[in-house]
């Protein structure tokens, strides 16, 4: 079994780490995961097993997440992208695989506007232009309840803002809704801090920055109900990379990795190792938006 390897750094007066998972044999460049704003470098352990034996596996907690040192909301996503590549640097990871999930993905992004050279592939789980109004509606609502100390409150926001509505069918709905609630009302001391901060960070982002991406191989998804990173959204986000896939998890809404983690796992193996994907009977067909032309050009 592969021994967890944790690394501990510091950049710019705060500090962040990573989780390791070596492979012995690897058949592909190492795969960086970048977990969503309530998450930790322990989120997706369920589903690296098979990533792990195909390639060294580095889960990360940048300033702002899980154990990592605090990080006020003025700090935006570029200084995390900035983070991430003193990772990289420290690690010695010249060219990685990198999987972004919801809070993830404007680090990854910009990381990938930067320096497109250091990403062999690019996954995005959740990635959207802009959050929607209804969608900062719910985030703002999140806010409040645990600003005023109301954790059962703040659980249900949290259950109302990320899931999908109960007409729609998501899968492992009772048990995610569960998980869900359980560990947002559990929070208590620092974390209230992380959580207000991690949010307001989303709500004050403006966007996808100007310029698009372009030369990496990279794949957006998200859950066909997901009403936060609402699948237009994803579409519009997708477009502004070049010849990017985008497709949808079937019955999901923005948690896929916890409603059909299974397939999600796979979805990324196959992904990170250039096997086919649309044989997958979970996705909805594969798309590659492209972004429109500027007014006068033919």
């Amino acid at each position: 079994m592969a021994v967890d390897q944790v690394h501990r750094f510091f950049f710019s007066g705060f500090s962040y780490q990573c989780r390791l998972v070596q492979c012995p044999a690897p058949s592909t460049e190492p795969i960086v995961v970048i977990g969503g704003a309530f998450q930790n470098m322990y989120s997706y352990r369920r589903l690296e097993g098979p990533w792990a034996q195909t390639a060294p596996v580095i889960s990360v907690e940048l300033p702002g997440s899980g154990n990592a040192d605090q990080l006020p909301a003025t700090y935006g996503f570029d200084f995390l992208a900035d983070a991430l590549t003193d990772l990289l640097d420290r690690l010695g990871l010249d060219r990685v695989n990198l999987f972004a999930v919801s809070y993830g993905v404007p680090v990854a992004y910009r990381l990938a506007q930067r320096d497109p050279g250091r990403l062999a592939r690019l996954a995005l789980l959740g990635a959207a232009s802009v959050y929607p109004p209804e969608g900062l509606a719910g985030l703002r609502a999140m806010v409040d309840a645990l600003a005023s100390g109301d954790a059962d409150g703040y659980a249900r926001r949290s259950v109302e803002t990320l899931m999908a509505p109960a007409d729609r069918t998501v899968r492992n709905r009772a048990a995610v809704t569960r998980v869900l609630a359980r560990d947002m009302a559990a929070i208590t001391g620092p974390d209230f801090e992380r959580h207000l901060a991690s949010t307001r960070r989303v709500m004050d982002w403006p966007g996808l920055p100007d310029g698009g991406v372009s030369g990496i191989p990279t794949l957006c998804f998200t859950g066909e109900h997901d009403t936060l990173t609402r699948p237009d959204l994803g579409r519009e986000a997708a477009a502004t990379i070049d010849g990017s896939f985008f497709t949808l998890i079937r019955d999901t809404d923005h948690l896929p990795a916890l409603e059909r983690r299974h397939e999600v796992g796979e979805l990324l193996l196959r992904w990170f190792t250039d096997q086919p994907l649309d044989d997958l009977d979970f996705l909805t067909p594969l798309e590659q938006p492209t972004r429109p032309l500027p007014a006068g050009v033919a």
